[in-house]
């Protein structure tokens, strides 16, 4: 891994692990080029793209400051966290699902009402799909990218390219469960049937019903403390 994204990595994991809080300022560029044995230009460059990350904030002459990442960052930071931990954390997959309940109801209705034909094709290939984890991962990601592409709109198209690199490693884990394995593949078939009769009403309805129930199925695997966390987190940024 090259030395720059290897530092940038450890210094997002030490923002979420808590050893930099909000508010507080990091190690001068001198001392980040002593601690991590690279030159002042390679630790500026980290943390400008820290900076357009969402997790710094960048004073002239003076150390940076620890953002706020929930409230301050943005889609990046969002990305960054699950690229850049090893283990994708629970309630994250669960924070990401909320988004999908906000979203995908949207571009599968506008796909349905303006490209049906193509929506059928796409969902078709289900009879082809190989029960794990990694089939469902990968099939699921290509289902909401060719959705969202073919409703026409480019900003669901760009919203869903910002989580490529972290949406798999979501899904897979997702799918983990045989359970929601089969609760995908119902929700695929009811959701043909609506394409091939155009209905963009009703995949509109089934959309936002998966979607919740997708929700709802990850949050249920929480213990109660993960389940207070997560509530405490998603209120924090609403």
């Amino acid at each position: 891994m090259n030395r720059t994204v290897t530092v940038e990595k450890e210094l997002i994991k030490a923002i979420l692990q808590g050893e930099y809080l909000a508010g507080s300022q990091i190690e001068t560029e001198r001392e980040l080029a002593a601690m991590y044995q690279l030159g002042r230009p390679a630790i500026r460059e980290v943390l400008q793209r820290l900076s357009h990350g969402g997790w710094l904030t960048l004073r002239k002459g003076q150390r940076a400051v620890v953002n706020d990442y929930w409230n301050g960052g943005n889609i990046t930071t969002i990305v960054d966290i699950i690229e850049y931990v090893d283990q994708v954390p629970d309630a994250f997959v669960l924070y990401f699902l909320e988004l999908r309940i906000a979203l995908t109801p949207q571009y599968v209705k506008k796909a349905v009402l303006l490209n049906y034909p193509k929506v059928v094709g796409l969902l078709a290939e289900i009879d082809e799909l190989l029960d794990t984890a990694e089939a469902f991962a990968l099939y699921d990601w290509k289902v909401q990218k060719e959705l969202a592409r073919l409703s026409e709109n480019p900003l669901f198209s760009l919203v869903l390219n910002s989580f490529e690199p972290a949406y798999v490693k979501m899904a897979l884990k997702y799918f983990e469960s045989s359970f929601r394995r089969e609760a995908s593949l119902s929700y695929y078939k009811k959701l043909l049937s609506v394409a091939l009769l155009g209905d963009d009403q009703q995949a509109e309805k089934l959309s936002q019903e998966m979607m919740k129930k997708s929700y709802d199925l990850w949050k249920n695997q929480l213990s109660p403390d993960e389940r207070i966390g997560v509530k405490f987190k998603l209120d924090s940024i609403q």
